[in-house]
């Protein structure tokens, strides 16, 4: 087998083992993702396309190449077949010929096989993994906002609690303030009352003693207007 033929037929091995490493179920779209981004696949996978054309180019060539060779083979093992001088080792030859085109022709032809199927794999794989990454991202967003929402709520809530509290404090506060003015009219006419009342116990008081005032010039009247009879007495 000659180089370029073992350099494909290892290319078809990598590609079997990198087919079934795809198709582990515990090797999540996440990690190849993770994989993928490494910074050696990431230098790597700059050149992805380039390199996927350059492969794909090289496999057509040799496959067209198998081809050919099938077909030549092919049409020289029926050549000897019809023609009466063909010896045995010549037909052997031919036959070993047209074997190494079609085992060619069939690794060439899984090759390309595989580089698609492998290439839309890893694509796929590569948007599953960017779909679950915003996935988590939008649900991880969700219950930030979820919990804000929550948070917000309950300040609204407390707000209204303080607000109501508020309003009963003032209105507590117009009630004390009611009463005070009650109080202070109250004190005012207490004091009023107070003040009359002295005022009344003053006249009464002056009343007194004008009665008793009156009532020893009374006295003294009756003395000077009556004093023969105290004395006949």
């Amino acid at each position: 087998m000659s180089i370029q033929w073992v350099l494909v037929s290892g290319f078809l091995y990598s590609e079997i083992i990198l087919g079934l490493l795809l198709c582990i179920p515990w090797i999540s779209c996440k990690r190849w993702h993770r994989i993928f981004n490494s910074s050696f696949i990431a230098l790597i996978t700059q050149f992805t396309n380039w390199i996927f054309w350059c492969f794909l180019f090289a496999l057509v060539v040799l496959f067209a190449d198998a081809l050919r060779e099938m077909s030549v083979y092919g049409t020289a093992d029926k050549k000897t077949d019809l023609s009466s001088q063909s010896t045995p080792a010549a037909h052997e030859h031919i036959m070993m010929k047209l074997f190494r085109a079609q085992r060619n022709f069939y690794i060439t032809g899984f090759s390309l096989f595989l580089l698609v199927i492998l290439r839309t794999m890893l694509t796929r794989v590569s948007k599953v993994a960017r779909l679950e990454a915003n996935h988590e991202a939008a649900l991880k967003q969700a219950t930030s906002a979820g919990a804000m929402n929550k948070t917000l709520l309950d300040e609204n809530s407390a707000l209204k609690k303080l607000s109501a509290s508020k309003e009963d404090l003032l209105e507590d506060i117009k009630r004390m303030e009611e009463l005070e003015d009650k109080l202070k009219a109250a004190e005012k006419k207490a004091a009023a009352s107070k003040a009359d009342a002295e005022a009344m116990k003053k006249q009464s008081e002056n009343l007194t003693q004008e009665y008793d005032r009156l009532l020893e010039e009374h006295q003294k009247l009756q003395d000077a207007v009556c004093p023969s009879d105290k004395k006949a007495d």
